[in-house]
């Protein structure tokens, strides 16, 4: 009898350690209220109960769509938030390369030494879409006298249609010059089916750029001709004169191209192309410069006898 009673404690025992287990295990298993910086931890309690609440869903659509994540960095001071951008691409730049910093454009003192005095002067005229080329212009002489003949140009001017200005290409912080690649992209921003504007310019643009290359590439061989022709002795006057005039217009080319007449730039190209390969045509077939004739054995000989001939006359 003993026995049995023992065993029902025992028993009764393991059934309230058991039940006390499956109390406790929901919330000892509960995970930790770790914030993590996800969309949870703003919607959690989210619901379609009011009109703010649906707007609030609604913009999450929005972000997840357009592959935005929820994040403390889109809720920072949005000032500061533009103007670490801004720095962070003009240090990659062109124009941070060479050393051109901000007064260029925006106006302002670098040298002073406190915020008010560097701020000075400042002014957004000089970089409105319509006067960016003449402050552009206050260092790329040639490209703002060549856009300046363009169709692009007159467009700017008269502030209609989808013109461009400098920084449509160039981008106004990050500054560069785009490769042949990137052109077409650039130029299709205007020139597709939607605007209407002429569709055949990108693929054109890309093309005349790629034959620009091409100047490079023919420069570069000529040059190696000029210089293999010279060591042996030969002359190559003629091809350094073909050869210098090949340079000249790729130097000019990058003017050429604002004045976005992709007929003119061609034709300008392809002349230095064919001087270039005349350059290096000539250096085949230049000629070693034939040397001054000395007086031989046989001059020698007659020259000594006209000498004793008259120093015979004059003694006798």
């Amino acid at each position: 009898m003993k026995n049995a009673v023992n065993g029902k404690w025992i028993v009764l025992s393991v059934m309230l350690v058991l039940v006390s287990l499956l109390l406790v295990q929901p919330t000892m298993a509960q995970a930790p209220e770790i914030p993590n910086n996800s969309c949870a931890d703003c919607h959690r309690q989210l619901l379609f109960s009011t009109e703010s609440q649906r707007e609030f869903i609604n913009i999450r659509i929005n972000h997840l769509e357009s592959g935005i994540t929820c994040s403390i960095v889109c809720h920072e001071d949005s000032l500061n938030k533009s103007t670490a951008s801004t720095y962070a691409m003009w240090s990659i730049s062109t124009h941070a390369l060479f050393g051109v910093t901000c007064e260029k454009c925006h106006g302002g003192d670098p040298q002073a030494e406190s915020k008010n005095d560097a701020h000075q002067g400042l002014s957004g005229a000089g970089i409105s879409r319509i006067n960016t080329p003449e402050t552009c212009g206050e260092c790329h002489e040639n490209e703002l006298g060549e856009f300046k003949d363009s169709k692009h140009f007159e467009e700017l001017k008269l502030e209609e249609g989808f013109a461009p200005t400098c920084t449509t290409c160039h981008q106004a912080h990050s500054v560069r010059v785009l490769t042949s690649s990137e052109i077409e992209d650039f130029c299709s921003n205007c020139h597709n089916r939607i605007t209407g504007i002429d569709i055949t310019v990108p693929l054109k643009a890309k093309e005349a750029l790629s034959h620009a290359s091409d100047l490079e590439v023919e420069i570069s061989k000529a040059r190696s001709a000029v210089i293999s022709a010279r060591a042996q002795g030969l002359d190559v006057d003629e091809a350094e004169n073909d050869l210098d005039s090949a340079r000249q217009i790729l130097r000019h080319v990058p003017s050429v191209w604002h004045r976005f007449n992709l007929t003119y730039f061609e034709t300008e190209v392809q002349k230095g192309i064919e001087l270039a390969q005349k350059a290096e045509f000539e250096t085949k077939g230049a000629a070693a410069p034939e040397p001054a004739e000395s007086p031989g054995f046989e001059g020698i000989l007659l020259i000594t006898g006209i000498l004793a001939a008259v120093y015979y006359m004059r003694k006798y």
